[in-house]
């Protein structure tokens, strides 16, 4: 509440020279005083309150169209190819747009924290996401050609259908990824962690998952032809019906692994751990078993032509009605408790 505004006195004068200062004082002060009592005056002092709540209010009111200027904005710097891309990228995930189909191509986000995020049908080839967090991301039927992935975090991500050709996903993490149909032709993946991911009917050919692993990983359907597995671990992991001709699986872990029906023409299975293995069915046409361990393996109906077992432990292995098996392959190989009849 503002102080009421007194009547003026009339100056006490003592000396010639101030009182010229005291009567114009005392004027002003007059002046003060006719002033505040006139209607405009208090008038205006509301109109300013007002205009102070106007402009409030008009803020609020436009703060919608604020919004979405932003947002435009930051859908323009995300197209452009140019920098900033990243901050536009986190700005319209923070704000909830709809981030399905949009155009990441050759962005840079490294490092960049998209858990659970819906990217479907994203374009992100050739983008670099090394270090993203991307665990629990659905990327179905995007594009990740020669995208690099190196140390990302893809646990439990939905890449169904999507394209990983000539991908870098060197030590990523991709636990219980869904990665049915995937393309991951020449993509690099050693090192990487994928165990129980699921690879039903991918395409895998000529890939590098060297050192990977592979426990608990299905691949029924899929194809793995001259795919790199070079001491990758797949044990209990699921390669029933797989392609896997001319596949490289040097020293690789295969314990009670299931590879019924699967085609390992030409295969190299040199020095690889198959102990309890099912290869029920299994075509092994020309594979190289040298050195392998194959105890207790399940090899009933194997197409064994031209196969090599030479130096393979073969103790307690299942072998009947067993295809095409020369006496010679199995000459230099330890045989001891194998089931033929």
């Amino acid at each position: 509440m503002s102080k009421k505004i007194q009547k003026p006195s009339k100056p006490v004068t003592g000396s010639m020279l101030k009182a010229p200062f005291l009567w114009m004082e005392w004027g002003m002060n007059w002046l003060t005083y006719w002033m505040s009592h006139l209607a405009v005056f208090k008038l205006l002092k509301y109109v300013g309150k007002l205009a102070i709540l106007v402009a409030i209010i008009g803020w609020f009111w436009e703060a919608p169209t604020r919004r979405n200027a932003s947002i435009r904005e930051n859908w323009a710097v995300l197209y452009e190819k140019g920098g900033g891309r990243m901050e536009a990228l986190l700005f319209l995930r923070q704000e909830g747009v709809d981030l399905r189909g949009f155009n990441g191509e050759y962005g840079f986000f490294e490092g960049i924290d998209l858990q659970g995020a819906n990217l479907y049908g994203a374009d992100l080839s050739n983008a670099k996401l090394a270090k993203a967090n991307l665990s629990h991301t659905t990327l179905t039927n995007s594009e990740l050609n020669k995208a690099v992935l190196d140390s990302a975090n893809l646990k439990a991500a939905i890449l169904a259908n999507s394209d990983l050709t000539g991908a870098w996903l060197r030590y990523a993490v991709l636990d219980r990824a869904n990665l049915t149909f995937t393309n991951f032709s020449r993509a690099f993946v050693s090192g990487a962690s994928l165990r129980s991911a699921n690879f039903n009917e991918a395409r895998l050919s000529h890939a590098f998952f060297h050192a990977a692993d592979l426990r608990g990983a299905t691949f029924q359907f899929a194809k793995l032809d001259s795919t790199d597995l070079n001491r990758a671990k797949l044990s209990d992991a699921d390669l029933s019906l797989a392609d896997m001709r001319g596949v490289k699986l040097f020293n690789a872990d295969l314990t009670n692994a299931t590879l019924t029906f699967a085609m390992l023409v030409n295969a190299d299975l040199s020095g690889a751990m198959m102990r309890g293995a099912d290869l029920n069915n299994s075509i092994l046409i020309d594979a190289n078993l040298e050195n392998a361990v194959l105890d207790n393996a399940n090899l009933r109906g194997a197409n064994l032509r031209g196969v090599n077992l030479k130096n393979a432990s073969l103790r307690g292995a299942d072998l009947r009605s067993v295809r095409f098996l020369s006496d010679s392959a199995l000459q230099h190989a330890d045989t001891t408790g194998v089931l033929l009849r």
